[in-house]
């Protein structure tokens, strides 16, 4: 009987603990249903959040959907979305804050499982289309994240207007690089630089009807799968972006390294930098900036390949025009007659028609159809004082074309290597000028004998290794050049035949013929007579230079005694001045 009672007992309180239990149940219903039905204000942002709740709790049945009507009919009608993408858009933009939603997170929110959420698929297609979100990949795994834009909307309560993501010009397309920088320099989460990447490589692979998306598909950017290969690919974005929204040529390394990943070493980012190792300059898309001619490496720039090829369909921003030192402009050459034979007027004439802003253009887009290089090399050679250098002044004033003088003794350094990176900079720095300038300037190599000289075969020393080094960097240069180079010589015979193959104008300055030195006999001394200019011109065999030399030293006397020139006194300078020209005429080298 005791166990019968204890049993007993045991049963009512049993029954006791079920009603109880039912009582708390069904007050813990009555909560959720007064939950569920407490109004709430009819925003985007409280919709969304009381969809994502509820289907969260309760899935995606019928009578919830039902229950969500006015919810989701907002989120419709503010997005232009059907419902069952609206559902799905209030979870992708709870799990947005974080990694993004993936496909797994999504079918745990609707209560189903992971075949049966392939029926949604194409809601997530609509959203993707409708450019509310975008996919990407986070660390191995395919995920979804809300648009910016779309974020925005929620948050102003504005209708979502969808910005075209594909068939893009390339002036759109730099417009979003723009927009996705913006975007990622106003967050600071650790995520960000996964969600810039994202849109970047969406954007390039969605508008491969441009030729930068296919240019920049084509690079080991999207070939090799190094650790640091997604930074190097924002880097490289980044550049693009800074040159054709701005201008900027480079880009200071330290602002650079905004991009790489929150888990990444920044000073090992640097180190492969510095050392070169980067996929961006294996790849020859990036290089080092300049300053003033030398290599920045504290600064990053887009090669001069990229840049000549990447952005054909674009209009790039202004280059600000640099001022060099040994930048002569058009405008400060003063007018200068000048007397050649007959022969030298012709070729002279001819090179000045072809320079004229007028034709060049038009005759560098002729050669370029055929396949031919479309820079000009000039060699103006001859004796010293025949008017070499006064020419190339005179071509430049005329046709308006400023002077990028190269100063060769400054060149050669003493440091292995330095010499080499200075003729490369001198040529940065001209392609720089030819496209900031109004009219691609002339580059002059003025007495260039000693690195146009013959090649050592036999190189024995640093120095003469150093030598053909710096030889063979202005043979590539000169076959590659886009403008005009002039080089002056008083010495062909030494010139290496490589360099002579290169050069399409060969003019040669001989000495003045007498009717010629007359002319420039007159034209330096005014008051001299036509009857004592033609007494000088037939007595010395003069060049401009040296006839100059003389006029100079009258001028000089006439100053200190007052005394105009006289044919005596001329003929005496004549002859002072026949000892010098003697004593040059015996040197032997450069």
């Amino acid at each position: 009987m005791a166990k019968n009672k204890k049993n007993h007992d045991l049963s009512e309180l049993d029954e006791f603990d079920g009603i109880i239990d039912e009582a708390l149940l069904k007050e813990d219903n009555n909560t959720d249903v007064v939950a569920e039905e407490a109004p709430h204000e009819m925003t985007l942002v409280s919709c969304m959040n009381h969809i994502r709740l509820v289907i969260d709790r309760d899935g995606c049945d019928p009578d919830t959907i039902s229950h969500l009507a006015n919810d989701l009919a907002l989120v419709q009608e503010r997005f232009g979305i059907s419902e069952r993408a609206a559902i799905l858009l209030a979870d992708i933009l709870e799990l947005s804050g974080r990694n993004g939603a993936d496909e797994n997170d999504l079918a745990k929110y609707l209560g189903v499982t992971n075949i049966q959420f392939i029926e949604n698929q194409k809601y997530l297609r609509e959203l993707v289309d409708r450019g509310v979100i975008q996919r990407g990949n986070f660390r191995g795994r395919r995920c979804y994240r809300v648009m910016p834009e779309a974020t925005r909307a929620v948050e102003k309560e504005d209708r979502f207007t969808a910005i075209p993501m594909t068939g893009l010009s390339a002036d759109d397309l730099f417009t979003r690089f723009r927009m996705v920088f913006s975007d990622f320099q106003g967050q600071d989460d650790p995520d960000r630089s996964d969600r810039a990447i994202e849109r970047l490589d969406t954007l390039v692979r969605d508008n491969q009807q441009l030729e930068f998306c296919r240019k920049a598909l084509s690079t080991p950017l999207y070939t090799e799968h190094t650790v640091n290969i997604e930074t190097e690919r924002r880097i490289f974005y980044y550049l693009c972006h800074r040159l054709v929204s701005y201008g900027d040529a480079s880009v200071d390394l330290d602002r650079l390294m905004e991009f790489t990943d929150y888990f990444e070493d920044d000073r090992r980012m640097k180190r492969h930098i510095s050392n070169g190792s980067t996929v961006l300059q294996r790849a020859g898309l990036i290089c080092f900036g300049n300053n003033d001619g030398f290599s920045d490496n504290t600064t990053l720039a887009l090669t001069d390949e990229v840049r000549n090829e990447f952005f054909h369909e674009v209009e790039l921003a202004p280059e600000e025009q640099i001022h060099h030192k040994d930048l002569v402009s058009a405008t400060t050459i003063k007018p200068k007659e000048l007397f050649y034979n007959h022969v030298e007027n012709e070729q002279i004439a001819r090179l000045g028609e072809l320079i004229e802003p007028e034709h060049f253009k038009a005759v560098q887009e002729r050669l370029e159809k055929v396949g031919m290089r479309r820079g000009f090399n000039a060699l103006f050679y001859g004796g010293p004082g025949t008017g070499k250098t006064a020419c190339a002044y005179e071509l430049a004033r005329r046709t308006g074309r400023d002077l990028f003088i190269v100063d060769v003794s400054k060149l050669r350094s003493k440091w292995v290597g330095d010499s080499e990176k200075s003729i490369k900079a001198v040529f940065n720095i001209y392609r720089k000028l030819c496209r900031t300038a109004p009219q691609a300037p002339i580059l002059l190599f003025n007495e260039a004998d000693a690195i146009f000289a013959r090649r050592f075969e036999n190189v024995d020393s640093s120095v003469d290794q150093m030598n053909n080094t710096i030889q063979n960097i202005i043979l590539q240069e000169m076959e590659d050049l886009e403008g005009l180079l002039i080089a002056t010589t008083n010495m062909a015979n030494n010139l290496d035949p490589a360099f002579e193959r290169r050069f399409i104008f060969k003019i040669e300055f001989k000495l003045p013929e007498a009717d010629s030195r007359a002319r420039i006999w007159k034209s330096m001394i005014t008051n001299l007579s036509e009857q004592d200019a033609a007494v000088l011109a037939d007595k010395y065999n003069f060049a401009g230079g040296n006839i100059e030399n003389i006029a100079r030293k009258s001028m000089v006397d006439y100053v200190l005694s007052g005394e105009e020139p006289t044919l005596a006194s001329l003929q005496s300078y004549c002859e002072e001045e026949m000892l010098s020209k003697n004593r040059q005429t015996a040197k032997i080298g450069f």
